[in-house]
């Protein structure tokens, strides 16, 4: 009996994990998504301060905002979840820190936005059969340059909900 070989096909996919300190320099970064919420830190920072000075029963609620948000902003850490340039998406859910995920447009086949309990899930199909995985906590934070740049390649959800990712 002849002993199994397998086929390596080659998909011609540019797509690869690279060290971060390789990416192109040359690349204009089109959005980035942090996992702060830093825009919405912000707000509720100006919103308390406003409510100091509004009414002298409002007092500990904005100093409550204050601190929350005050907080959030410089302790907590924040790190890098995706970017987004013209020609590529980088993903940056590698064990290793130091690598990420360069994922070209004409490589992507298909995304999908999955809700999760603990928290969401892009789905990015690629040419060669595999899929990537990114944790997301805003659809609103990608779901425009996903459009622009994955134009009709989005996998609608049939609204189930999975509890467990």
């Amino acid at each position: 009996m002849r002993p199994l070989r397998r086929t390596c096909y080659n998909t011609g996919m540019r797509s690869q994990v690279i060290r971060i300190q390789n990416l192109p320099s040359d690349q204009i970064i089109r959005h980035t998504v942090h996992v702060k919420p830093i825009v919405l830190m912000v707000v509720i920072l100006l919103v308390g301060v406003a409510m100091l000075f509004m009414k002298p029963y409002l007092l500990m609620a904005a100093l409550t905002m204050i601190l929350l948000a005050l907080f959030s902003l410089f302790i907590m850490p924040d790190r890098k979840l995706c970017e987004f340039t013209d020609e590529y998406l980088v993903l940056y859910n590698q064990p290793d820190r130091s690598r990420c995920y360069m994922i070209y447009w004409e490589d992507v086949v298909s995304w999908r936005y999955e809700w999760h309990a603990s928290y969401d899930q892009l789905v990015i199909g690629l040419t060669d059969g595999s899929s990537e995985v990114q944790e997301m906590y805003s659809r609103l934070s990608i779901q425009y340059y996903m459009d622009r740049y994955a134009k009709g390649k989005e996998v609608k959800n049939n609204g189930i909900r999975r509890t467990k990712p």
